[in-house]
């Protein structure tokens, strides 16, 4: 009996040491603190200069440091993740380590949510492979999403859009991100000198309908600024819109010059031709569509921005 506890007692004493001694914090985890980008940028030069031409040996070691010991918690402004600095210094030991690239900017922007190293790291894959479309839309991305510059964001996402192997939908999405900047005339620009280039059907028939959104909007608001002029000069709401028809001539005229830039005849013809209306609301100090129900699509029309982004921006 004494020889068949004995054993027992000594597996159920191994198990409760092990429990024991998991719950206790012998090794601190190590610490990876964020840096300064300069300080970043030295490390990286450091390691290559002093690598004695070990160079993949060394990136081997920083990318399983890397996988073993990567953060989540956002950045502090003014300072790049630690991340960052290893993911660099891999790409300046091994540059042709696309995967490293891949992984690192989609990492550290989304997930380090780092500002200035994902900036940094994307625009450093860009001059490697400046003709694949990826590192110019994760870089457009970066902007939009983490830097919230919607402006700087368009033209990134319009050049992948351009290049070989491209998504259909990235075309779009340039347009939207020049819309929501505001610059609704660019985006119209743009739009018209970007439909005739595009071959695939899918591209093409967004980019269309895009241009029928922003033709759209630049109508509405051909109105707004009138209706805003008007209050501002006559200090109460006009009666009706004939009052705020002299007062949107010049903006037409702007519009149709901006159409007639444009080489493709058809479109010409039909953008310009394309008239939306409009009303004044009950209380006569706001214009809405006089046909809801056929220019709602027309309104909604955009990129999605979660609620704080928009804070953000303010």
């Amino acid at each position: 009996m004494l020889k068949t506890l004995l054993p027992v007692l000594g597996v159920v004493s191994c198990l409760l040491g092990k429990v024991y001694f998991q719950k206790l914090a012998l090794v601190a985890p190590p610490a990876n603190p964020d840096l300064k980008p300069l300080l970043a940028s030295y490390q990286s030069e450091s390691v290559e200069r002093y690598s004695l031409g070990f160079n993949n040996l060394i990136g081997a070691g920083i990318w399983v440091n890397l996988l073993q010991n990567s953060d989540y918690h956002p950045v502090k402004d003014e300072q790049v993740s630690w991340e960052f600095a290893q993911v660099d210094t891999l790409t300046t030991l091994d540059p042709n380590n696309i995967r490293a690239y891949d992984f690192g900017s989609i990492f550290i922007s989304v997930l380090r949510r780092d500002k200035i190293g994902g900036k940094l790291l994307m625009e450093k894959w860009t001059k490697k492979q400046p003709n694949y479309w990826r590192p110019w839309y994760l870089l457009g991305s970066h902007y939009f999403l983490e830097l919230h510059d919607y402006a700087a964001a368009a033209p990134l996402i319009l050049k992948a859009s351009k290049m070989a192997s491209a998504p259909p939908w990235l075309s779009a999405l340039g347009i939207r991100l020049f819309s929501e900047s505001g610059q609704l005339y660019q985006a119209l620009k743009t739009s018209l000198e970007l439909l005739p280039q595009l071959k695939d059907p899918e591209s093409k028939n967004r980019i269309a309908y895009r241009i029928k959104s922003l033709n759209y909007r630049i109508q509405k608001r051909f109105w707004e600024e009138a209706l805003e002029n008007y209050l501002k000069k006559n200090n109460k709401p006009p009666t009706n819109m004939d009052e705020l028809s002299q007062l949107i001539a010049s903006k037409k005229r702007e519009l149709s010059s901006l159409i007639e830039d444009s080489d493709d005849a058809e479109l010409k013809e039909f953008v310009l031709s394309e008239k939306f209306t409009f009303k004044l609301d009950s209380s006569r100090k706001s214009i809405v569509s006089a046909s809801p129900e056929t220019t709602n699509s027309l309104e909604n029309v955009g990129i999605f921005v979660e609620p704080n982004s928009k804070e953000s921006k303010k």
